[in-house]
């Protein structure tokens, strides 16, 4: 296990002792043998380049920022529904260079409404996108509307060149 390890353990300790509501002696040692062999497993079979690429303590706030885009996103998607609505098939690029970010942002997408992810491949993200109808088939306007805010998030979650793990 690496040093790192050593602060996730009591990390997931807690989250785990959190959620089963028990401080007992025995909930307390069995989470700990919980936490360690998920550690050890994730370690070992996680490639480390992917996670390398990602600053984790930037991704701490993007759950609760997603829900609130589901929500926005949910309100949009009733406006579309009563005003009248087009589906398309439309291919946008992303930014991310990081592989494991490019994946939570295409979950992202297909996790609010009115779009779901076809295909990712490399930088390109093919989408099946609900649009008004007053709204232009645009790659720009997709792009605005479907990853723009999501997008931004996670490009500050993503490790530069210079920075180190």
């Amino acid at each position: 296990m690496h040093k790192r390890s050593l602060l996730i353990v009591p990390a997931l300790m807690f989250v785990l002792i959190m959620l089963t509501e028990n401080l007992s002696l025995g909930n307390i040692v069995l989470s700990f043998i919980i936490c360690v062999v998920v550690v050890f497993f994730a370690a070992r079979f996680l490639p480390r380049q992917n996670i390398s690429e990602v600053r984790f303590v930037k991704l701490i706030t993007y759950p609760f920022y997603l829900v609130g885009q589901i929500y926005v996103a949910g309100f949009m998607v009733i406006k579309i529904l009563l005003k009248g609505l087009h589906v398309d098939i439309i291919t946008v690029k992303t930014e991310i260079k990081a592989e494991m970010l490019r994946v939570i942002l295409v979950d992202s997408i297909t996790l609010t409404p009115g779009s779901i992810l076809l295909d990712l491949n490399g930088d390109n993200v093919t989408l099946l996108w609900l649009r008004d109808i007053d709204t232009p088939l645009d790659p720009e306007v997709a792009d605005k509307q479907l990853k723009h805010k999501l997008e931004r998030r996670l490009i500050k979650a993503q490790r530069n060149d210079g920075d180190t793990p």
